[in-house]
């Protein structure tokens, strides 16, 4: 939205020289221009300092189009104090955060990097609407730099107030009161902590992408999902790791779409947190869910157990896709030998209507024998 006083509207496009014809597109209303802005800013983050060095008026009017500059993308080798500027021009605009290494760059992030840029971003917290942070290449104690600052109560350390003598004194939590978006990646990730976010409240957040980290899972944090896409950091398996997946779905139980994905690591770990209490034998119901994905890591050779006892304890009455991915490659052709365990857990989704599989998950003769006794069946 374009938030300007009205006589900087009508001096935005007068020449200096008034010989000279005034160019179509200036004919356009700033608001209209501002929308234009928006959409070029989706594909390119870069695109609000694009157009604001074209002419002094399209200058003016992305200065004040405060929501152009609220994504914040930053890699290893960012300008912060360049971000720094942008941050400020969004003024009371929500921001969508970015902080991301990518396969093919030549700069890592290390410890150092994430605590300088956290710091950029810690006066800020409070107005997150998206928060993405992506790590793709392995360094010691990143989730720590990354997540301390959202786990504990604000301190001198990370508070853009000063802790001088005479200041009002602020104990509070890190709240993200207007987070909508959730994605951390670390597939990489080898530490065990398990971190509290935000304070445990997020009453907005309604999708989350995971892999690699170890959450806390709060009610008032996770409990109005719509969307989950999670990849299990591998540091527990067999009961443990099934009653832990569970556990969270069971404070998710909103949920719409889920993407599952069962990861193992090697058993090097130390485990550093409490047991949690057991489900025992009892399902988890998930009332709204209607699509569901699970996915195989190319590493598996099979089905993993887990996956299966997940599904066979789900109440979904309401799912209609389910979604079977390989993430091997191609040239692995043999069915899994677990495929017919997992087929009959099928069985009880009644309510499926469309059923997609790949690679190791297709076995012509299971599936059309499912399509036999699932009426409701409609699309293999």
């Amino acid at each position: 939205m374009l938030t300007s006083r009205p006589s900087m509207i009508l001096s935005l496009y007068p020449s200096s020289n008034s010989h000279l014809p005034i160019h179509p597109i200036h004919h356009l209303p700033p608001e209209l221009l501002v929308h234009v802005f928006a959409l070029g800013s989706v594909d390119d983050v870069m695109f609000p300092i694009l157009v604001s060095h074209v002419c002094h008026s399209w200058r003016a009017i992305a200065s004040h189009a405060h929501s152009l500059w609220r994504r914040v993308s930053l890699t290893p080798d960012s300008n912060v104090q360049m971000w720094k500027e942008r941050i400020r021009r969004a003024r009371m605009c929500t921001l969508d955060v970015v902080l991301a290494s990518y396969p093919r760059s030549r700069a890592l992030y290390d410890i150092d990097i994430v605590a300088l840029q956290m710091h950029l971003l810690a006066p800020h917290f409070s107005a997150l609407r998206s928060l993405d942070i992506r790590f793709n290449s392995y360094a010691p104690y990143v989730w720590n730099a990354a997540l301390g600052p959202f786990c504990r109560s604000t301190s001198y350390l990370w508070d853009h107030r000063s802790p001088n003598q005479g200041d009002r004194p602020f104990n509070g939590a890190v709240e993200a009161p207007k987070l909508e978006s959730l994605t951390l990646r670390y597939p990489q990730n080898d530490d065990t902590k398990e971190f509290n976010l935000f304070g445990g409240f997020a009453p907005r957040l309604a999708r989350a992408t995971l892999e690699g980290v170890r959450l806390t899972w709060l009610p008032e944090l996770f409990g109005n999902l719509s969307f989950l896409d999670y990849t299990h950091h591998g540091f527990s398996r067999g009961e443990e790791a099934v009653d832990e997946i569970l556990s969270m779905l069971q404070v998710s139980f909103r949920l719409r779409e889920l993407r599952l994905c069962i990861c193992h690591k090697a058993e090097t770990f130390q485990e550093l947190r409490l047991q949690r209490s057991l489900l025992g034998d009892s399902d988890v119901a998930l009332p709204f869910l209607r699509s569901l994905s699970l996915r195989v890591d190319n590493e598996d050779s099979d089905i993993p157990s887990e996956l299966i006892t997940i599904l066979s304890r789900l109440c979904i009455p309401e799912a209609k896709n389910l979604y079977l991915q390989d993430l091997s490659s191609p040239a692995l052709g043999s069915p899994f030998a677990a495929l017919p365990v997992f087929i009959d857990t099928i069985y009880h989704i009644t309510s499926l209507s469309n059923l997609m599989a790949e690679g190791r998950w297709v076995e012509p003769s299971l599936l059309f024998g499912l399509a036999a006794q699932l009426p409701s069946l409609r699309f293999i």
